[in-house]
């Protein structure tokens, strides 16, 4: 009887180990299976809790984000793909958004995780510089998602659409503001 539970402990014990690298795996291949990324958030909250769930799903999305990176430099095709449903979905002005608007519209659950990936990768300089900006706005999409784990799943729709609508007001707000001043406005045109 004493054997058999010690027996028991070691299977759970052996979950225990392998559990936070199946879901960080999942996180990867997540693309794959068409499954969104708050999902598994929320998922990782509810298997982890708050801390230990943080810290996989960023692992999870650092690392698929590290193979999209790897994937769009080796496909053109593929680039090209992105580049099109880019400006479909963000339109042409998208050179504006700063790294809080891309943090906001991360938590929007509509919004594709690696269409906002493309953007940073367009933008950025080099890889260092992509995987900053990265860690920068998936941290508050795992955290919040996390510690609202089960409170957000459950939802109403009568609440989610105002929780859409603050994140999209934040976006707005902070935009990057650019004025633009015509050339002619400081050296008017002379004749000849």
């Amino acid at each position: 009887m004493h054997l058999e539970w010690l027996t028991e402990m070691k299977v759970i014990e052996g979950y225990f180990f392998v559990a936070p690298f199946a879901f960080i795996l999942i996180h990867i291949l997540r693309p794959l299976f068409f499954l969104p990324v708050l999902l598994l958030c929320i998922t990782g909250g509810i298997l982890f809790g708050v801390l230990a769930g943080t810290i996989y799903s960023l692992i999870g999305l650092m690392l698929s984000s590290v193979l999209f990176y790897l994937i769009m430099r080796s496909m053109p095709k593929l680039y090209q793909k992105c580049e099109y449903l880019e400006q479909k979905w963000l339109g042409k002005k998208t050179a504006n958004l700063t790294i809080w608007q891309i943090s906001l519209l991360r938590l929007l659950p509509f919004m594709h995780f690696h269409l906002l990936s493309f953007y940073i990768y367009e933008r950025s300089d080099n890889f260092a510089a992509y995987l900053r900006t990265t860690l920068v706005t998936v941290t508050p999409l795992t955290v919040i998602y996390t510690i609202f784990g089960q409170t957000m799943q459950s939802l109403s729709l009568l609440y989610m659409i105002p929780f859409c609508a603050v994140i999209l007001i934040f976006t707005y707000i902070f935009r990057r503001r650019q004025m633009i001043i015509k050339w002619h406005t400081f050296f008017p045109p002379t004749s000849h």
